[in-house]
């Protein structure tokens, strides 16, 4: 979502997560009716707001936890994705949320959104005050939503739509005003482009798995994959899910 500062982009950001009520109007996250079914619809949604606000003396570990009970995320999870979190955020379960920088909030938000794999992200201004390198982890987050099929809904307030996203929205006084493809010429039917995937092992398995939906895949060595692609017709998204599936781990990917 893009848009002049005020037009409501993270209002309508918010609304999506159940953070805010809409005043008209219902939110579906996943099948489930905010208005209807509200727990279920905000678990199906991980929401990082623009500013972390404020926690005085309340370590990141403790935040975290707050969080995995609040979602109902199961025990033997919780610890194993809070160190996840941990990790990207480049903090430690003791640290103090009123004493971390910027940008290590920020990360520490994008990561508690995460943190019980919802099918819906609603992020608002994910990029406040990152730098380039933090930034660069943010947008690799992204993109790993988009590539295992979530939904990313995201207010975007520095005019810069990253490759990670599909499809851009401009919002002016709580409407959408235009909306369509991000890069169109990348997602324009018809066109098609050399995608390489990176797999754990077995390409030739991973080949086959992905010679039925694909005109065209060869196995370059062990571990790549080259496939000829239309987005529109077989999207990313689609053929990693795919070899998920098979039991093939995918490592990257890329045009």
């Amino acid at each position: 979502l893009g848009g002049a500062g005020g037009g409501g982009k993270g209002a309508l950001v918010a609304a999506v997560a159940g953070s805010v009520e809409a005043a008209v109007g219902d939110v579906m996250a996943a099948g489930r009716s905010l208005r209807r079914e509200p727990a279920e619809a905000r678990r199906a949604c991980g929401y990082c707001p623009a500013d972390l606000g404020s926690w005085p003396a309340v370590t990141a570990g403790d935040f975290l936890d707050l969080f995995a009970a609040a979602v109902g995320l199961a025990p033997a999870r919780v610890a194993v994705e809070r160190g996840r979190v941990l990790a990207f955020a480049g903090v430690s379960a003791g640290d103090r949320l009123d004493r971390l920088a910027g940008g290590a909030r920020k990360r520490l938000l994008l990561g508690r959104a995460v943190l019980h794999d919802p099918p819906v992200l609603a992020l608002d201004d994910p990029f406040r005050g990152l730098d380039p390198h933090e930034r660069g982890a943010c947008e690799a987050l992204i993109e790993a939503a988009v590539l295992a099929d979530r939904t990313v809904i995201a207010a975007l307030d520095d005019g810069v739509v990253p490759a990670c996203f599909t499809h851009v929205a401009l919002v002016d006084s709580g409407r959408i005003v235009a909306r369509g493809p991000a890069h169109p010429a990348a997602f324009a039917p018809g066109r098609t482009w050399v995608w390489r995937v990176t797999v754990a092992r077995d390409a030739k398995a991973a080949r086959e798995c992905l010679a039925d939906l694909v005109p065209e895949a060869r196995a370059l060595d062990d571990h790549t994959v080259e496939c000829r692609i239309d987005p529109a017709l077989s999207p990313p998204a689609r053929l990693v899910t795919a070899l998920a599936r098979t039991g093939i781990g995918v490592e990257s990917c890329h045009f």
